[in-house]
C-alpha cells in the first residue's frame, strides 16, 4: 500500500507552552511517514492565553508548498469543549487518513509509526495505553469511567483518542458527543457497523507545562450524561449518516 495522506488534528486549550512544540514534531513526522498531502490540523478551541496567534503563526510558515506537510488552523470563538474540537477537526481534514494528537505533548507525533503498517488492510486502527502514571486521582477517574461506560454502553471503552481511520468512514455515522466521549462514539458507531479495527499499545508521556483539564467533577457529570444520551442513540437508527460530523 502507498502511504497515505494522513491529516493529524491537534486540538487544544490554553496550550500556548506545549503548542508549538506538538506542532514541530507532527510536521516532522508527516515528513519522515506521510504521502502527498498530509497535514496537521490545528483547533484552537477558544484559547485566551495567546495560543490562537502562536497557531496562525506556524500555519504561515507551513502552508504546505513543495510537497511538505501544510499546517491549518480551525479556531473556535469561544471553549465549546474537546469534543466539539474534535468533531470540527476530523470536519476540516483532507487526507484519507485522520488521526488526532493532543496539543499537550502527552503523545508524542511519533507514536503514529506504530498504526501505519496497519492501514493496509484496516480502515480504524484502535489503541490502548501500555501504561500511563498521571497519579492516583486520574487513576481513579479512569477506573470509574471505564467501569460505567461496561455498565451504560456494553464495553469498557479502554481504547484511547489517538485513532487512525479512513476518512470516508465519517459519511457513514452522526457524531454528536460534545466531551471526549467523542472518541467512544466514533469507534463505538463504526464497529457496530462492522468496521474491525486492529489494535496497537501506545504510552504517554508526562505534561511539560499546564495540568490536565478533564479532571473535575463537572467534566465527570457531564461525560455521564452523555454516556445515557449515547446509549439511547445507539438503540435507534438515527446514529447512521454522517454529515452532522462537524455541526
Amino acid at each position: 500500500m502507498p502511504v497515505p495522506a494522513l491529516s493529524v488534528v491537534v486540538m487544544a486549550f490554553n496550550e500556548r507552552d506545549s503548542l508549538e512544540a506538538q506542532v514541530r514534531a507532527t510536521v516532522a513526522f508527516l515528513a519522515r511517514c506521510g504521502g502527498p498531502g498530509s497535514e496537521v490540523v490545528v483547533v484552537d478551541d477558544g484559547s485566551t492565553d495567546g495560543m490562537a496567534a502562536v497557531a496562525d503563526r506556524l500555519a504561515t510558515g507551513h502552508p504546505g508548498t513543495g510537497g511538505a506537510p501544510a499546517v491549518r488552523v480551525v479556531h473556535h470563538p469561544t471553549n465549546l469543549g474537546m469534543g466539539v474540537a474534535i468533531r470540527s477537526g476530523y470536519a476540516a481534514a483532507r487526507g484519507e487518513f485522520v488521526t488526532q494528537l493532543p496539543g499537550d505533548g502527552q503523545v508524542a507525533p511519533d507514536t503514529l509509526s506504530r498504526f501505519l503498517p496497519h492501514l493496509a488492510d484496516h480502515d480504524l486502527v484502535l489503541s490502548t495505553y501500555a501504561k500511563r502514571d498521571d497519579g492516583f486521582a486520574r487513576a481513579l477517574v479512569t477506573a470509574g469511567y471505564q467501569g460505567t461506560a461496561r455498565v451504560l454502553l456494553g464495553d469498557r471503552c479502554a481504547f484511547t483518542g489517538t485513532m487512525v481511520f479512513r476518512r470516508a468512514l465519517l459519511d457513514r455515522v452522526r457524531l454528536t458527543c460534545d466531551s471526549f466521549l467523542v472518541n467512544v462514539e466514533l469507534p463505538l458507531k463504526l464497529m457496530r457497523l462492522g468496521v474491525r479495527p486492529a489494535h496497537v499499545t501506545i504510552s504517554a508521556l508526562a505534561r511539560a507545562h499546564g495540568r490536565s483539564k478533564v479532571l473535575s467533577l463537572a467534566r465527570v457529570a457531564r461525560v455521564v450524561r452523555e454516556m445515557l444520551k449515547l446509549r439511547a442513540e445507539l438503540s435507534g437508527p438515527d446514529w447512521r449518516g454522517g454529515a452532522a460530523c462537524g455541526s
